[in-house]
């Protein structure tokens, strides 16, 4: 029972022991937290967001100057014909001949007839008309002569008294004289009519479609074909509204257009107008650019666009290392760091251009981390020749 009692005061000893070593070591655990923290405090006190007690910042600045440079802008856009004239007759009758050239994709001359009508019909007609025409010249002239002599009859009895309207049947003449002009406009119709049966067009033009035949009878109210004038291709092209603005497009414009064949030259081309509306899609607008004569495409096909407007004196050139974020840039003033937004219009390689604006002691090249704004620098280098 002894050896019991001595065993059980031996490990309660024991146990007191472990306990005081474990209360020593979350003590000094606790004193090395405070101890690092007191230190990371102690060195925060020269990190960038502390600028009481901040090191100077060594840049390379430069002084912006205003410079002459184009804007270059390369759009896509699609050929066009301004209309699609579809072939309809303005005489009925059966087709008596149809031209060679006749056929999609053909081209027909000024002048050319690409399809005629049997004519005899309205040739009767141009006849029948200058009948009418010869009929009422006669019964006019016969009517005039019987005025004449009832005037001299009344003259006879009524010396001093001119003839009634009735006596020189005034309403008679005039109503033969308005026959007569109606005659005459027959003759002019039925002439007319009688041309129409030539189907000619008074510009060059490509056939895109065809559905003629000889012996085919023709309606005025069917559609036959269509056509386009090979003097109306135009390109259309769409652009931002910020492009619009940036290129300054406007009627009158001059853009050079390079087809899609590789040994094909530009061509020089005028803008003619541009949209007044978004499109629903896009939101973009609408160039329509004039193709000159004779340039040999055709609708559908695409094109490059290539527009430049040039902008003398109206930006600054910098390099692009000198962007601080996509709208902004360092600048130094009053020997401390200042971020300035600015209005980027253009970049090429490794410069950009923007609108002017306050540069003050020069704008930083090297490049600053964002959380430095407020930090004092030193110069190192500064290019005060820069344009």
């Amino acid at each position: 029972m002894k050896r019991v009692i001595e065993a059980f005061h031996v490990g309660r000893t024991s146990e007191r022991a472990i306990g005081l070593i474990q209360v020593i070591l979350v003590v000094l655990v606790v004193l090395g937290t405070i101890g690092i923290t007191r230190l990371i405090r102690s060195g925060g006190d020269t990190g960038p967001d502390m600028a009481a007690s901040l090191e100077h910042v060594v840049v390379d600045t430069v002084s912006p100057k205003p410079t002459r440079h184009t804007i270059s802008r390369t759009l896509t856009g699609e050929v066009e014909a301004r209309a699609s004239v579809t072939i309809v007759p303005q005489v009925a009758g059966r087709v008596l001949s149809i031209s060679p050239s006749m056929a999609p994709g053909m081209i027909v001359p000024a002048g050319e007839a690409l399809f005629t009508i049997d004519p005899t019909d309205y040739e009767l007609a141009v006849e029948q008309a200058k009948a009418q025409v010869a009929s009422a010249e006669a019964e006019l002239m016969q009517t005039q002569a019987t005025a004449e002599n009832f005037i001299k009859d009344w003259l006879r009895v009524f010396p001093n008294e001119p003839a009634p309207a009735l006596v020189a049947k005034e309403p008679q003449v005039k109503a033969l004289e308005a026959r007569l002009r109606s005659a005459k406009a027959a003759v002019a119709q039925a002439e007319l009519n009688l041309a129409r049966t030539r189907y000619q067009l008074d510009y060059d033009a490509r056939i895109t479609d065809s559905r003629i035949e000889r012996g085919q009878l023709l309606i005025t109210t069917g559609q036959y074909g269509s056509l386009y004038a090979l003097d109306g291709l135009r390109v259309r092209a769409s652009l931002s509204p910020e492009e619009l603005n940036l290129l300054q497009l406007a009627p009158g414009s001059t853009v050079a257009i390079q087809p899609e064949m590789a040994d094909a030259a530009p061509i020089e081309a005028t803008v003619t107008s541009v949209g007044g509306a978004l499109s629903g899609t896009t939101r973009l607008q609408t160039a329509f650019i004039e193709l000159p004569y004779g340039v040999g495409l055709v609708p559908g096909a695409f094109v490059s666009v290539q527009a430049n407007h040039a902008l003398d004196g109206e930006v600054y050139e910098l390099p692009a290392a000198s962007l601080a974020t996509t709208e902004s840039v360092w600048t130094v003033s009053a020997g401390k760091l200042k971020r300035v937004e600015v209005e980027i219009v253009d970049s090429v390689r490794d410069k950009i251009y923007v609108r002017p604006f306050d540069a003050a002691d020069g704008v930083v090249t090297t490049e600053v981390p964002t959380s430095f704004i407020n930090r004092p620098v030193d110069i190192r280098r500064h290019d005060g020749a820069a344009k």
